[in-house]
C-alpha cells in the first residue's frame, strides 16, 4: 500500500511540475494584436471550460485531475499577472 500511494505522490507531482504557469504560457503563445489584461487566469478558465464541453473526448479521470491543477494554477496565475498588469497595459497601449 506504501508503494502505491508513493507512486500516486508522484504522478501528481510531476503533474504539476510539467503544468507550468498559465500566465506564462499565455504569454508565450499569444501574438501582440492578442493581448489581454489577466491571460493566466482567462486560460485557466477556457481551459477548464474546453474539458467539460462537447468538443473534448478526455476519459472523466483525465478530466478530474487537469481541472484540479488549473484550480490550484489559478491562484498562482491571478497574483503573477497582477504584477505584471503594468507591463501589459504599457505593451498594449504600445502596439496599436
Amino acid at each position: 500500500m506504501k508503494l502505491d500511494s508513493r507512486k500516486w505522490i508522484l504522478i501528481v507531482f510531476l503533474s504539476f511540475l510539467m503544468l507550468g504557469c498559465s500566465s506564462l504560457r499565455a504569454r508565450s503563445e499569444a501574438s501582440y494584436s492578442k493581448l489581454t489584461i489577466y491571460p493566466g487566469v482567462k486560460l485557466d478558465v477556457s481551459e477548464t471550460e474546453k474539458l467539460f464541453s462537447s468538443e473534448s473526448s478526455d476519459p472523466d479521470w483525465l478530466k478530474g485531475v487537469a481541472t484540479i491543477i488549473y484550480t490550484v494554477d489559478m491562484p498562482f496565475s491571478s497574483l503573477f499577472d497582477t504584477v505584471i498588469a503594468p507591463y501589459d497595459l504599457y505593451k498594449i497601449n504600445a502596439s496599436k
